[in-house]
């Protein structure tokens, strides 16, 4: 949430959707509302990584002012980013020997990714140094869980993840598939189930089974354009754990290009990590 930005005095860098020959800047020129709508009217938008340039210029910014900056990267299992992110890392420690700039792939994408920016960000206020908080993001990245489901198996076939057969009977039977980012950070199906009421029973279970104490730890939930979902999902949800701590936000575009409208994601972890 933006408030948590200013709050930790968090920088991000976009990723990029693109339309045709129109490249956006995800969350700055283009934003969820927009682009589930276009989406339901039959836009086809692509994804495309953080360039090298703005990697560079971002800490050579910080170099330059000899202030110390933590990049913690998405998911290196569903992006080139973090590559990118390295080696602009290293051009610019070259340039400016003594620069103190840190680079942590969290295998973690999405709200997922913003629970462990937010913890790591709570530490620097706090005054931990460089080597503290990188240790505290690889921790957080070990115990990061993320769960999904899509309305439109459409979507995960055109990313190359289901066959066109699996896609035309799923979406006939009104099958759900049941996914996870795994421990290497790529996208990985577990389950399936035919409704969402039995699909969202599922991944509720699978938070019991898998989070630690979910009575208390403060979870996040996202949806792609169906509000509806997500809080239905939370009212399940706090009926099986009694736990009002969720954090409720929008799949931002630049997954939700991928997943489709009506895709619920879910964040918890396996063990305190703050």
């Amino acid at each position: 949430p933006e408030e948590k930005q200013k709050k930790y005095h968090i920088q991000i860098l976009p990723l990029y959707v693109t339309q045709d020959e129109t490249l956006y800047r995800d969350g700055i020129d283009i934003h969820p509302d927009e682009i589930y709508r276009k989406m339901a009217e039959g836009v086809v938008f692509k994804t495309s990584q953080i360039p090298y340039t703005d990697y560079f210029e971002c800490f050579e910014a910080y170099a330059k002012k000899g202030q110390p900056v933590l990049y913690l990267s998405f998911s290196s299992g569903l992006s080139g980013t973090f590559q990118t992110a390295r080696l602009a890392q290293r051009d610019v420690m070259e340039k400016y020997p003594g620069a103190q700039i840190g680079v942590t792939d969290t295998k973690a994408v999405l709200a997922g990714l913003g629970m462990i920016v937010e913890i790591v960000g709570r530490a620097a206020a706090m005054g931990a140094d460089m080597e503290s908080l990188i240790a505290l993001s690889e921790r957080c990245s070990k115990h990061i869980h993320h769960i999904f489901t899509v309305a439109d198996l459409e979507y995960l076939y055109r990313g190359g993840r289901l066959n066109k057969g699996t896609v035309l009977i799923g979406n006939a039977l009104k099958i759900r598939p049941f996914l996870i980012v795994d421990p290497n950070g790529e996208l990985k199906q577990i389950g399936k189930a035919r409704g969402e009421k039995r699909l969202l029973k599922m991944m509720i279970a699978y938070m019991g089974e898998n989070g630690y104490d979910m009575t208390k730890q403060p979870i996040c939930v996202e949806h792609a354009a169906d509000l509806d979902v997500a809080e239905e999902f939370i009212k399940m949800f706090k009926k099986a754990y009694d736990n009002t701590d969720i954090t409720l936000m929008t799949v931002a575009p630049v997954i939700g290009t991928h997943l489709g409208p009506g895709s619920l994601t879910a964040y918890f972890f396996d063990e305190p990590v703050e």
